[in-house]
């Protein structure tokens, strides 16, 4: 029988005395008892973005297929989701949203409030070719609405590409062109889309890093970073381990790391700059070692061009037994870190906070949301399905049964 952890009772908590109006009061405290207690599904492939205004980590898509002996079940959802802050609770938003999919790309247009989401993959059923898309949505934050936006002349179709705003420009790099699950295409090509005229151009840049997918994108409002991913041997790997820079000033790209010095190559980790620390911040994902998914925390110092692990997480203990077969003692637990995951959503906050949820892990697919504020992680929702029992304090002899 699968160990599953309690819900976590929604609590009905106020300001933290941080959300102090101009004038000096501070507001009252929301009512958390009209809140909905709905639960999204346990779900992978999922992407996200933060809306200040709502001060919510707003979701969309992704797989809600139960691995079966580690070998994916696809199950795609079309659903949108949002977690409060300020009581700790899920939403569920209906509406017109885009075709059910998975690994898509997701970023935050802030200067015009919503979501952007771009390409992804489906199929209907657990067999078969994938259809890909090369669409463009928007969410609108303060309407709660989906908006397919025209920009012809784009991108071709593609999965596993992320994408980042700079300005008045979305930049989209990389990606998987094969819509055979047995096999990857990786992409290498550039592309930059005015925001205000919904004009797509190729960016022929110089010095352009080994075509890649299942990497990260992030900015410093000026800079384009590419972090890790795999090519097409992103199956089994090696992965990538490097850091890229493009200038849009320039049209260049630039190695800033290989790597060597900081974390294991990996796909599927989630990438993001602070805007309080001043750096990058690189949270989960798969390796092609014996641990294999990660909850370690790293950050990337852009002036002394060096890795620093912020947070340790799980290291491997006793290891695996063979495939998808992992022992109760696998790894020593870091309790107070997200269970190891990868293919999960994130956003950073304009306060340097970083919020996760959902994603891939060794017991299927998780639903759980997880805040990390510079110095801890706080667990804002827990999971009710893909969390190892070692972590769930239950007596198991294997790590997931």
């Amino acid at each position: 029988m699968r160990c599953v952890p309690l819900l976590l009772l929604i609590a009905c908590s106020g300001t933290d005395g941080s959300d102090t109006a101009k004038d000096g009061t501070i507001p009252p405290a929301a009512d958390c008892s009209e809140r909905p207690i709905d639960l999204p599904s346990a779900r992978g492939e999922v992407g996200g973005a933060w809306d200040e205004a709502g001060q919510r980590f707003v979701f969309f898509g992704g797989d809600e297929g139960v691995p079966q002996s580690c070998q994916s079940q696809t199950d795609f959802t079309g659903e949108t989701w949002a977690f409060h802050a300020d009581c700790d609770n899920f939403d569920k938003i209906e509406g017109n949203p885009p075709k059910s999919r998975g690994r898509f790309a997701t970023t935050t247009d802030s200067l015009r409030g919503r979501m952007l989401v771009h390409g992804g993959r489906f199929r209907d059923g657990t067999s078969g070719t994938y259809t890909l898309f090369e669409d463009l949505w928007a969410f609108d934050f303060a309407t709660d609405t989906w908006t397919e936006l025209a920009a012809p002349g784009g991108p071709s179709p593609r999965s596993n590409h992320e994408m980042v705003v700079i300005g008045d420009t979305l930049w989209l790099y990389g990606g998987n062109a094969s819509n055979d699950g047995l096999f990857f295409l990786p992409l290498g090509d550039l592309w930059s889309l005015d925001l205000n005229t919904l004009t797509w151009t190729e960016v022929d840049p110089a010095g352009d890093p080994v075509p890649r997918l299942f990497h990260n994108v992030a900015t410093d409002g000026e800079l384009l970073f590419v972090y890790a991913g795999g090519g097409e041997d992103a199956f089994t790997g090696p992965f990538y381990r490097d850091l890229w820079a493009f200038d849009p000033g320039n049209g260049q790209w630039t190695e800033v790391s290989s790597g060597s010095d900081g974390p294991e190559g990996r796909i599927w980790a989630s990438l993001h700059w602070d805007p309080v620390g001043g750096g990058l911040v690189m949270f989960a994902g798969h390796d092609d070692q014996a641990l294999g998914n990660h909850n370690e925390l790293w950050a990337f110092d852009l002036g002394t061009g060096a890795w620093e692990r912020v947070r340790e997480g799980d290291t491997l203990d006793a290891g695996g037994n063979g495939f998808c077969d992992f022992p109760a003692d696998f790894t020593h637990v870091d309790l107070e870190s997200p269970e190891r995951r990868n293919a999960f959503a994130s956003a950073m906050t304009p306060a340097g906070e970083l919020w996760v949820f959902g994603g891939k892990t060794d017991c299927g697919i998780i639903n759980d949301a997880w805040s990390w504020a510079g110095e801890a992680w706080t667990l804002r929702s827990r999971a009710t399905f893909g969390e190892s029992c070692v972590r769930a304090n239950a007596a198991c002899d294997a790590l997931c049964f």
